[in-house]
């Protein structure tokens, strides 16, 4: 079947609306792809940031949808490219947000990456592809033959997860973790009990998400300023997240938790709920001399809970290979970031540049180094 690409502007709100529920009713992407989210990120971005709905026909029929971003970048003072991203816009700032389980949405499983790299259209000379699904199209078929296109996978980062069925099955979620794990923990809460019963507090109004949201901001940049780091709510970020609370909390895709020991914070999480999976997104934590508390384990144990005995399947702490992502969970899924480039010569001595340093870098410190 013959296969065409229309980039459609963002303009025309209610078609790409029609085209992105329609296929995503089929593909059931993550929350980050839903859209709830889609929408939002729309409405937010400024009038002036270019993203297209790319859409791939087959028999003149919608059969897989993405975004298009693009950039000119100059990298290393010499190599220009004209970049194409995923899902993204290209510019730093607003791509913070980090649209994790990232994929493109298809009705037609056979479509093949190299078809729609074929299909692209314009000057472009790279494809970034960040946080992809790895079980998902295009990530589930980066190995795929490409043809001329080269494929640069630049990183693989697992999301640990709790099997929340499992949980239900046990249930004592701790018994499902290792002894040093369920000591830990539980000496921890008894800690916090001596201060006041351990309580998780989940808001049941707008307004008492929203109070959560405030401390958690207030905790989340607290914890950065320490570091001498800014933290994730940069403007944009955070008017993006104040404004999907506010159109979706009565929904039930937005959850905000607050624990509380006797009349004090010991932590705030922020989650989507989306098809059953329970997405962790950001924290605010009130840190503790004493290390032994471990208020932010505490916090997630507590939301585990909580999801498990509302029938929710899945909860996801999303990437990362944190220490306590690995001690709660029950298992991992993989995100991949990669790139895809056409055959020009600019690309090639780039690489040939980046090799010779690797080897230079290797010979200074006496390792061992090919002589290719």
């Amino acid at each position: 079947m013959a296969l065409a690409l229309e980039l459609v502007d963002r303009g025309e709100r209610a078609r790409i609306q029609a085209i992105w529920t329609e296929l995503a009713a089929v593909a059931r992407p993550s929350y980050f792809l839903s859209w709830p989210w889609v929408e939002n990120w729309l409405d937010v971005l400024p009038p002036d940031v270019r993203v297209q709905l790319a859409v791939v026909h087959a028999g003149g029929a919608p059969s897989a949808a993405f975004f298009l971003g693009s950039r000119r970048t100059l990298r290393h003072g010499f190599v220009p490219s004209r970049v194409r991203f995923l899902n993204c816009t290209g510019v730093s700032d607003y791509d913070k947000l980090v649209i994790e389980y990232n994929a493109w949405l298809a009705a037609d499983a056979t479509l093949t990456l190299r078809a729609v790299l074929d299909l692209l259209p314009g000057h472009w000379d790279e494809l970034v592809l960040p946080a992809l699904d790895a079980a998902a199209p295009p990530g589930d078929r980066l190995e795929n033959d490409l043809g001329p296109y080269q494929l640069k996978v630049e990183g693989r980062v697992p999301c640990a997860v709790v099997d929340l069925e499992r949980v239900r099955a046990e249930g004592d979620y701790l018994k499902l973790l290792s002894r040093n794990g369920r000591s830990q923990l539980r000496r921890a809460a008894k800690l916090y009990a001596e201060q006041g019963p351990l309580r998780l507090e989940i808001p049941a109004t707008l307004d008492a998400a929203l109070a959560v949201f405030a401390e958690l901001l207030e905790l989340h940049e607290k914890t950065w300023r320490a570091r001498g780091e800014g933290g994730a709510f940069i403007p944009f970020v955070r008017a993006f997240h104040d404004r999907l609370i506010r159109r979706r909390f009565d929904s039930g895709e937005i959850q905000l938790l607050r624990l509380l020991s006797g009349g004090d914070t010991v932590g705030c999480l922020y989650n989507f709920v989306w098809d059953g999976v329970v997405y962790f997104y950001q924290s605010g934590i009130r840190y503790q001399e004493d290390g032994r508390l471990k208020p932010g384990m505490l916090c997630h144990v507590e939301a585990v809970r909580h999801n498990a005995a509302a029938g929710h399947r899945l909860y996801d702490f999303l990437a990362g290979d944190s220490q306590y992502k690995q001690s709660l969970a029950t298992g991992a899924r993989d995100l991949v970031w990669a790139r895809i480039q056409k055959p020009l010569l600019r690309f090639r001595v780039e690489d040939a540049l980046r090799r010779f340093r690797r080897w230079a870098r290797a010979r200074k410190r006496g390792q061992p180094v090919s002589d290719r």
